[in-house]
């Protein structure tokens, strides 16, 4: 319960980096419409629908812009976020900043391992890297993404 107060407290530290954003979180119901997202695909093993949200997005996390939003729908709820961060023209791999934001809210710190952040706390997933392939729409990109754990999801 504790690790699951630190996952809400974190996205409410990232909600307030993005005020006005398009935002969404994890657990929160959601229909998709299509004036909003366009399907990308669903997964055979989970179930899991993939939007990419397609209106103009118009604000910042971590105090940089946001390139592309993805979410992850199952019966209707949001299981998996991606938020594409554009890096600044001199960062190299992901900011320092950013992970000291992530790890000052959470109840232990983000492990590396082969070039990917990342944490799991309970049935949560969030992981940051500097990406550019198919998740980032082969652009580069600072990806940011939270999940329900896979093994969850195949038990729902």
């Amino acid at each position: 319960m504790i690790a699951m107060k630190h996952i809400i407290y974190l996205l409410l530290c990232i909600s307030t980096l993005s005020a006005n954003a398009q935002r969404f979180d994890l657990g929160d119901p959601i229909t998709p419409s299509s004036g909003h997202f366009k399907l990308l695909g669903i997964s055979s093993a989970t179930g899991v629908a993939n939007y990419k949200y397609v209106k103009p997005i118009t604000d910042n996390m971590f105090g940089r812009r946001i390139g592309e939003i993805v979410i992850g729908v199952k019966d209707g709820y949001i299981v998996t976020t991606i938020y594409n961060l554009i890096p600044n023209s001199d960062e190299r791999g992901v900011p320092l900043d950013i992970l000291k934001l992530i790890n000052s809210n959470l109840p232990f710190p983000l492990t590396y391992v082969n070039g990917i952040y990342g944490v799991n706390i309970d049935n949560y997933s969030i992981s940051i890297s500097r990406t550019n392939g198919p998740l980032t729409f082969n652009k580069d990109r600072i990806m940011y993404l939270s999940s329900v754990k896979r093994s969850y999801l195949l038990n729902k």
